[in-house]
Protein backbone atom coordinates (compact mmCIF):
# COMPACT_ATOMS: atom_id res chain seq x y z
CA UNK A 1 0.00 0.00 0.00
CA UNK A 2 1.38 3.39 -0.99
CA UNK A 3 0.20 6.73 0.35
CA UNK A 4 -1.06 8.85 -2.51
CA UNK A 5 0.20 12.41 -2.85
CA UNK A 6 -2.82 14.42 -3.95
CA UNK A 7 -1.99 17.83 -5.45
CA UNK A 8 -4.45 20.62 -4.84
CA UNK A 9 -4.30 21.62 -8.48
CA UNK A 10 -4.00 19.37 -11.51
CA UNK A 11 -3.81 20.03 -15.25
CA UNK A 12 -5.59 16.72 -15.79
CA UNK A 13 -8.33 16.57 -13.17
CA UNK A 14 -10.03 19.52 -11.45
CA UNK A 15 -9.86 19.30 -7.66
CA UNK A 16 -13.01 20.19 -5.76
CA UNK A 17 -12.38 21.45 -2.24
CA UNK A 18 -14.96 20.27 0.26
CA UNK A 19 -14.71 21.52 3.82
CA UNK A 20 -15.67 18.73 6.20
CA UNK A 21 -17.26 19.80 9.48
CA UNK A 22 -17.06 16.21 10.70
CA UNK A 23 -13.30 16.00 10.10
CA UNK A 24 -12.61 19.71 10.74
CA UNK A 25 -10.48 19.88 7.59
CA UNK A 26 -10.67 20.15 3.82
CA UNK A 27 -11.22 17.08 1.68
CA UNK A 28 -10.43 16.98 -2.04
CA UNK A 29 -12.43 15.12 -4.66
CA UNK A 30 -12.51 14.79 -8.43
CA UNK A 31 -16.19 15.27 -9.28
CA UNK A 32 -19.44 16.84 -8.15
CA UNK A 33 -20.78 13.32 -7.62
CA UNK A 34 -18.01 12.62 -5.09
CA UNK A 35 -18.69 15.96 -3.38
CA UNK A 36 -22.38 15.04 -3.10
CA UNK A 37 -21.40 11.73 -1.52
CA UNK A 38 -19.25 13.56 1.05
CA UNK A 39 -22.25 15.75 1.89
CA UNK A 40 -24.29 12.64 2.66
CA UNK A 41 -21.49 11.32 4.90
CA UNK A 42 -21.51 14.59 6.84
CA UNK A 43 -25.18 14.09 7.70
CA UNK A 44 -24.83 10.40 8.55
CA UNK A 45 -24.30 10.09 12.32
CA UNK A 46 -23.17 6.47 11.89
CA UNK A 47 -20.08 7.75 10.04
CA UNK A 48 -17.37 8.70 12.53
CA UNK A 49 -14.64 9.84 10.16
CA UNK A 50 -13.67 9.64 6.49
CA UNK A 51 -10.92 10.65 4.11
CA UNK A 52 -10.69 10.96 0.34
CA UNK A 53 -8.13 9.39 -2.03
CA UNK A 54 -6.54 7.60 0.94
CA UNK A 55 -3.95 5.20 -0.50
CA UNK A 56 -2.95 3.35 -3.66
CA UNK A 57 -3.11 -0.45 -3.81
CA UNK A 58 -1.45 -2.90 -6.21
CA UNK A 59 -3.49 -5.64 -7.88
CA UNK A 60 -3.18 -7.98 -10.84
CA UNK A 61 -5.56 -8.27 -13.75
CA UNK A 62 -4.96 -10.68 -16.64
CA UNK A 63 -1.31 -10.96 -15.66
CA UNK A 64 -0.72 -7.20 -15.51
CA UNK A 65 0.27 -5.37 -12.32
CA UNK A 66 -1.95 -2.32 -11.84
CA UNK A 67 -2.60 0.32 -9.20
CA UNK A 68 -5.92 1.48 -7.82
CA UNK A 69 -6.85 4.31 -5.46
CA UNK A 70 -10.34 4.16 -3.88
CA UNK A 71 -12.24 7.42 -3.63
CA UNK A 72 -13.05 7.31 0.09
CA UNK A 73 -12.12 5.44 3.27
CA UNK A 74 -14.83 5.50 5.95
CA UNK A 75 -14.86 4.73 9.65
CA UNK A 76 -18.40 3.60 10.51
CA UNK A 77 -19.89 2.88 13.93
CA UNK A 78 -21.52 -0.36 12.82
CA UNK A 79 -19.65 -1.43 9.68
CA UNK A 80 -16.14 -0.64 10.86
CA UNK A 81 -13.63 0.55 8.27
CA UNK A 82 -14.42 0.24 4.58
CA UNK A 83 -13.62 1.85 1.24
CA UNK A 84 -15.88 3.34 -1.40
CA UNK A 85 -15.65 3.93 -5.13
CA UNK A 86 -17.98 6.67 -6.40
CA UNK A 87 -18.67 6.34 -10.10
CA UNK A 88 -21.37 7.09 -12.66
CA UNK A 89 -23.64 4.05 -13.00
CA UNK A 90 -23.08 3.64 -16.74
CA UNK A 91 -19.29 3.64 -16.34
CA UNK A 92 -19.35 1.34 -13.34
CA UNK A 93 -21.38 -1.21 -15.26
CA UNK A 94 -19.22 -1.28 -18.35
CA UNK A 95 -17.78 -4.78 -19.04
CA UNK A 96 -14.25 -3.53 -18.24
CA UNK A 97 -15.22 -2.10 -14.85
CA UNK A 98 -17.42 -5.05 -13.91
CA UNK A 99 -14.37 -7.32 -14.21
CA UNK A 100 -12.10 -4.78 -12.53
CA UNK A 101 -14.28 -4.33 -9.45
CA UNK A 102 -14.87 -8.05 -9.01
CA UNK A 103 -11.10 -8.39 -8.63
CA UNK A 104 -10.84 -5.32 -6.40
CA UNK A 105 -13.68 -6.37 -4.09
CA UNK A 106 -11.99 -9.72 -3.53
CA UNK A 107 -8.75 -7.88 -2.73
CA UNK A 108 -10.37 -5.38 -0.34
CA UNK A 109 -12.27 -8.08 1.52
CA UNK A 110 -8.84 -9.26 2.64
CA UNK A 111 -7.60 -5.74 3.47
CA UNK A 112 -10.34 -4.55 5.84
CA UNK A 113 -13.52 -5.83 7.47
CA UNK A 114 -15.87 -3.71 5.38
CA UNK A 115 -14.21 -4.30 2.02
CA UNK A 116 -14.95 -2.06 -0.96
CA UNK A 117 -18.40 -0.68 -1.83
CA UNK A 118 -19.44 0.95 -5.08
CA UNK A 119 -21.70 4.00 -5.05
CA UNK A 120 -23.40 5.62 -8.06
CA UNK A 121 -25.67 8.58 -8.69
CA UNK A 122 -28.61 6.20 -8.16
CA UNK A 123 -27.55 5.89 -4.50
CA UNK A 124 -26.87 9.61 -4.06
CA UNK A 125 -29.45 11.62 -5.97
CA UNK A 126 -33.04 11.22 -4.83
CA UNK A 127 -35.19 14.18 -5.82
CA UNK A 128 -34.01 17.39 -4.13
CA UNK A 129 -32.12 15.67 -1.31
CA UNK A 130 -28.66 17.01 -2.19
CA UNK A 131 -30.00 20.52 -2.85
CA UNK A 132 -31.64 20.53 0.60
CA UNK A 133 -28.53 19.24 2.37
CA UNK A 134 -26.42 21.90 0.65
CA UNK A 135 -28.75 24.53 2.11
CA UNK A 136 -28.58 23.01 5.58
CA UNK A 137 -24.86 22.24 5.68
CA UNK A 138 -23.69 25.76 6.53
CA UNK A 139 -25.93 25.77 9.60
CA UNK A 140 -24.85 22.36 10.88
CA UNK A 141 -21.85 23.77 12.74
CA UNK A 142 -23.69 26.77 14.21
CA UNK A 143 -25.12 26.91 17.72
CA UNK A 144 -28.69 27.83 18.56
CA UNK A 145 -29.26 31.16 20.25
CA UNK A 146 -29.75 31.11 24.02
CA UNK A 147 -33.32 32.31 23.54
CA UNK A 148 -34.15 29.43 21.21
CA UNK A 149 -32.60 26.88 23.56
CA UNK A 150 -34.73 28.20 26.41
CA UNK A 151 -37.98 28.05 24.45
CA UNK A 152 -37.57 25.16 22.02
CA UNK A 153 -39.46 22.72 24.26
CA UNK A 154 -42.53 24.87 23.56
CA UNK A 155 -42.34 24.17 19.84
CA UNK A 156 -45.21 22.07 18.42
CA UNK A 157 -44.48 18.58 17.19
CA UNK A 158 -45.69 19.45 13.70
CA UNK A 159 -45.67 22.77 11.85
CA UNK A 160 -44.71 24.30 8.52
CA UNK A 161 -41.35 25.89 7.83
CA UNK A 162 -43.09 29.26 7.53
CA UNK A 163 -44.64 28.77 10.99
CA UNK A 164 -41.23 27.89 12.43
CA UNK A 165 -39.80 31.14 11.05
CA UNK A 166 -42.74 33.09 12.50
CA UNK A 167 -42.25 31.40 15.89
CA UNK A 168 -38.56 32.30 15.94
CA UNK A 169 -39.30 35.92 15.05
CA UNK A 170 -42.13 36.22 17.58
CA UNK A 171 -39.91 34.85 20.34
CA UNK A 172 -36.94 37.04 19.39
CA UNK A 173 -34.72 34.13 18.41
CA UNK A 174 -31.87 34.48 15.96
CA UNK A 175 -32.87 34.44 12.30
CA UNK A 176 -30.58 31.41 11.74
CA UNK A 177 -32.27 29.31 14.42
CA UNK A 178 -34.91 27.66 12.16
CA UNK A 179 -32.23 26.37 9.77
CA UNK A 180 -30.00 25.27 12.65
CA UNK A 181 -32.90 23.22 14.05
CA UNK A 182 -33.33 21.48 10.70
CA UNK A 183 -29.60 20.98 10.11
CA UNK A 184 -29.23 19.32 13.50
CA UNK A 185 -32.23 16.98 13.22
CA UNK A 186 -34.56 18.65 15.73
CA UNK A 187 -37.15 18.64 12.95
CA UNK A 188 -37.26 16.33 9.96
CA UNK A 189 -38.95 16.74 6.59
CA UNK A 190 -39.13 15.03 3.22
CA UNK A 191 -35.66 15.75 1.85
CA UNK A 192 -36.63 14.63 -1.63
CA UNK A 193 -38.74 17.79 -2.03
CA UNK A 194 -37.16 21.24 -1.94
CA UNK A 195 -37.62 23.06 1.37
CA UNK A 196 -40.15 25.89 1.08
CA UNK A 197 -42.52 27.91 3.25
CA UNK A 198 -45.22 25.21 3.15
CA UNK A 199 -42.91 22.27 3.93
CA UNK A 200 -44.27 20.17 6.81
CA UNK A 201 -41.80 19.66 9.66
CA UNK A 202 -42.09 16.91 12.26
CA UNK A 203 -40.22 16.51 15.54
CA UNK A 204 -37.56 13.92 14.79
CA UNK A 205 -35.95 11.20 16.89
CA UNK A 206 -32.52 12.83 16.55
CA UNK A 207 -31.53 11.13 13.31
CA UNK A 208 -31.87 12.14 9.71
CA UNK A 209 -32.88 9.79 6.91
CA UNK A 210 -30.35 10.28 4.14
Amino acid sequence: MKERSLPRYSKILPRIQFYSIKNDSTRYCDSELEAARLLLLEFDDEVKVYNTQPSSFSYKSYGKKLRYTPDIIIGHKQKGVYFEEVKVFEKLNSPKNIDKFKILQTLFNKICEGGLSTITEKDIHHGDKIANLKKLYHYKSLALSKQCKLLMTQLPSTLTYSELIDWAELNQCHLYDPMILLANYYYSFDLTHLLNAKTILDISDGTICI
